[in-house]
């Protein structure tokens, strides 16, 4: 029997089978087409993403497959060629500073999925395999026994815990009997991915999306390298079967008209019709079957939440899989993955939504839809459940979508700052990403029996002074976003969110976060 069974090659399975493979749990992947994806549905990839890659070694590889950050930026025309056509910059050097060690950056499914792909392959020698279908699926309390085909022949593969991130039509979660709720059908959309040379006539004002304003056609170009490959989305409210029925000539028109340029060269590649909607599923578990990526939640593209969702799933699941499979913490780890990302799912599908109705709603008004940020979304998010501790205090204020204010509360990302002068190391850096992660604001050694507890557990604990880390100057500040002084500390866990701060009982919190038996080791619970 496996530990883990992965049903789905996309950038969630992917990214799952990477971070157990990194973790030391033995995992297998499997998905019915025979390779990665030829049509680059998700572009964006969040800060938080980003920094999610960044923990596992990823960053540098993927940011040089994609574009580069100067075409973050959005694109408003009555064509692409519009001369009076307004450009909005939203690139690293064109805002405020975002308190991470990166950014978003545009790299399409079609890209990213191959790095990923070969990157599960060398981590798991012999266990993905694309080409591979699940025809059938049993369910115990404690264990799943997967039918699987490929090449004619069938094998049935047993594992402790199988994870569903087979997409938005997952079979399993229908298996399951587990509903989606949310708005769909919101908008119907034609994907029309083609070949042009569009390069120079944008390369001044390189973007990742062109939005085309004009009476009777609501679309966009969508840039998948800004040169030669694009995806145009044709947008009709509600159910429009036409769209379906767009033969090549018109298609082919379709594209020279927004484009302005009536004797364009088209090489029509693919396409794709599509209906929007912003769905979660009603619980992300089902005994020893978890839900992830667009099998547990549907987001609309606008704001490109959804695989950034999925992504941030891999990485909350993956560790508490391993804590047990492990066994430094209990099977009651598992329980906090639902409560933990359900709320997230559910804001970020709430948020698209929102987000292509303005789009809709400006369309037909002749106005610019409205725009705000969602760095509060995206980095500000945080978690609450028996794998954090609370302490009291309430969440910053602010728009929960637009403000981010970093904070060292429990549930919360750790805040992130430079640890040298030449800003290539920060405080997300240096955390234990297979354990946790204890940084104290004054002399660790008054956390010594504490954290010699937790190891007696067998629970992973790195002890970082945050002295030793920051200089004088910047040290106060942080330990006041950390909400700390030099008597306390924040306990992170392996996704980089804080389990647990302040100045006693660390052993104890320790031991509830992972579900530890406490008895044990209760006369070494720590005071100050």
């Amino acid at each position: 029997m496996i530990p883990v069974l992965v049903i789905g090659g996309g950038p969630v399975g992917l990214s799952l089978a990477i971070r157990l493979a990194q973790l030391r749990v033995p995992a297998m992947l499997v998905e019915r087409h025979p390779r990665t994806a030829a049509f680059p549905k998700g572009r964006a990839l969040s800060i938080r993403s980003m920094e999610i890659y960044r923990s596992w070694g990823l960053e540098v590889e993927i940011t040089a497959a994609g574009l580069p950050r100067d075409h973050l930026a959005f694109f408003t025309g009555r064509t692409l060629t519009d001369p009076h056509g307004t450009r909005i910059v939203t690139g690293p050097d064109s805002r405020p500073p975002v308190p991470s060690p990166t950014y978003t950056l545009l790299c399409s499914q079609d890209r990213l999925e191959p790095l990923l792909r070969a990157h599960a392959e060398r981590l798991n020698p012999g266990r993905v395999h694309f080409g591979t279908e699940l025809v059938d699926l049993s369910i115990d309390d404690d264990r799943t026994i997967a039918t699987l085909k490929r090449g004619g022949r069938h094998e049935k593969i047993r594992a402790r815990w199988l994870v569903a991130a087979d997409g938005a039509r997952s079979g399993i979660r229908q298996r399951l009997g587990i509903r989606m709720t949310g708005p769909t059908g919101v908008s119907h959309n034609l994907n029309i991915l083609f070949d042009a040379d569009l390069g120079p006539h944008v390369v001044d004002r390189p973007s990742a999306v062109y939005t085309i304003t004009r009476p009777g056609l609501h679309g966009a170009f969508l840039a998948v390298d800004n040169q030669r490959r694009w995806l145009f989305n044709l947008v009709a409210d509600g159910d429009d079967p036409g769209l379906a029925n767009l033969d090549d000539t018109a298609c082919t028109d379709l594209i020279r008209t927004a484009a302005g340029l009536p004797d364009l060269p088209i090489t029509l590649v693919d396409r794709q019709v599509w209906h929007a909607a912003a769905r979660v599923a009603d619980r992300f578990r089902a005994g020893p079957v978890f839900l992830a990526g667009d099998a547990a939640h549907v987001t609309t593209p606008y704001g490109g939440f959804g695989m950034n969702c999925g992504i941030a799933d891999a990485d909350n699941l993956a560790w508490k899989l391993a804590a047990v499979h492990h066994g430094w913490a209990s099977a009651a780890l598992l329980d906090t993955y639902d409560p933990e990302r359900r709320p997230v799912a559910q804001a970020s599908a709430i948020e698209s939504h929102r987000r292509l109705i303005d789009t809709i709603t400006a369309h037909h008004t002749s106005a610019p839809p409205r725009g705000r940020p969602s760095e509060g979304l995206v980095l500000g998010y945080h978690y609450a459940s028996a794998a954090v501790v609370p302490d009291g205090t309430a969440a910053p204020g602010g728009d929960p979508v637009a403000d981010f204010n970093p904070t060292g509360r429990p549930g919360h990302r750790l805040p992130h700052a430079w640890l040298d002068q030449n800003r290539t190391r920060s405080t997300l850096d240096i955390l234990d990403r297979a354990g946790f992660t204890l940084l104290t604001g004054g002399d660790p050694g008054a956390w010594h029996a504490a954290v010699t507890g937790a190891r007696a557990h067998g629970i992973p604990v790195a002890v970082h002074p945050l002295p030793d880390l920051l200089s004088p100057a910047n040290l106060a500040g942080y330990l006041n976003i950390c909400g700390i002084d030099h008597t306390g500390a924040v306990l992170v866990r392996p996704d980089g969110h804080v389990a647990w701060r302040g100045e006693a009982a660390l052993l104890d919190s320790i031991l509830s976060v992972t579900g530890a038996p406490r008895a044990a080791l209760s006369d070494q619970i720590v005071q100050g």
